[in-house]
């Protein structure tokens, strides 16, 4: 009776944790024990579909009757992940601003603005590296404001859910984008933008403060146009006068002025910290 008793008891400690395994709010945990499986396990147990099973998979015409017509449910698709967005029917229903999304595998469009027939296609060939985190922005929006459903069998998920190459380049191209972003971030800091005021047909000033385009440091730095490598056109450019470079290992201690992608501008003093132009 007692290893009857035993087994009771962890039959119902074992069938608690995993009702409350189930629920949105231990989303992380169940996740973390899913990678704690084996693999070959986890593919045998949930089919090696590389998807949680709870996710439900759509296909482009299961998607189409989510359009809100006669007060139906609202889905989309972004990135091949659906979304129920049906609380947001005032901008998502039939004759609201994004109704166009709805029940549609458009992703290109979040980005490129082009709403035609044409325009709403999952293919992402030839986005630049911004609209790339875009796109990643438009899917963390819609994991905030609204349901997940599932994924969309296509263009970045195949009929088992496991994600295509078309996926994986996506993946790619956003890591991509994210070290270009940090390097632009660096670069911003390195090399503030200056302080600019411009009275039309009169002159037009440049300056730098501590603060001068928002980043604000310990140094004040002196205005030059920056021809900033992969860019067309020069910007300007608060540069640090003083100490070692900021790379390499120069003795120099001219700051970041012997950077050869710096030029000083006509009529400006090479010390001053603000230059006045007439027009």
């Amino acid at each position: 009776m007692s290893f009857l008793r035993t087994l009771f008891t962890f039959s119902c400690v074992v069938g608690g944790v995993a009702v409350l395994l189930s629920l949105d709010i231990f989303k992380h945990q169940r996740e973390q024990l899913f990678s704690y499986i084996p693999k070959s396990l986890r593919d045998r147990l949930f089919g090696g579909s590389g998807i949680h099973s709870n996710d439900k998979l759509f296909t482009v015409v299961e998607l189409e009757k989510y359009r809100g017509v006669d007060g139906s449910d609202i889905y989309l698709a972004v990135l091949g992940q659906v979304f129920d967005v049906t609380k947001g029917r005032k901008h998502y229903g039939p004759g609201g601003t994004y109704h166009f999304f709805t029940g549609n595998a458009g992703t290109r469009a979040f980005v490129s603005g082009d709403f035609t027939k044409e325009g709403l296609k999952e293919d992402l060939t030839g986005l630049s590296l911004q609209e790339i985190q875009g796109i990643a922005g438009w899917v963390d929006f819609y994991k905030q404001q609204y349901t997940y459903l599932g994924k969309l069998i296509g263009h970045f998920y195949d009929e088992h859910g496991n994600p295509t190459e078309a996926l994986e380049e996506f993946k790619g191209r956003l890591v991509e984008a994210q070290k270009k972003q940090d390097e632009d971030n660096e670069d911003l800091r390195r090399f503030p933008p200056c302080n600019s005021e411009t009275k039309v047909g009169i002159s037009r000033r440049l300056w730098c403060t501590e603060n001068s385009g928002g980043i604000k440091r310990d140094w004040i730095g002196v205005p030059r146009q920056y021809f900033q490598p992969g860019h067309s056109q020069a910007r300007c450019a608060c540069v640090r006068d003083s100490g070692p470079p900021s790379l390499g290992s120069g003795s120099s201690n001219n700051g970041d002025l012997d950077n050869p992608n710096l030029k000083l501008y006509d009529g400006c003093e090479p010390t001053a910290t603000s230059c006045n132009f007439k027009d």
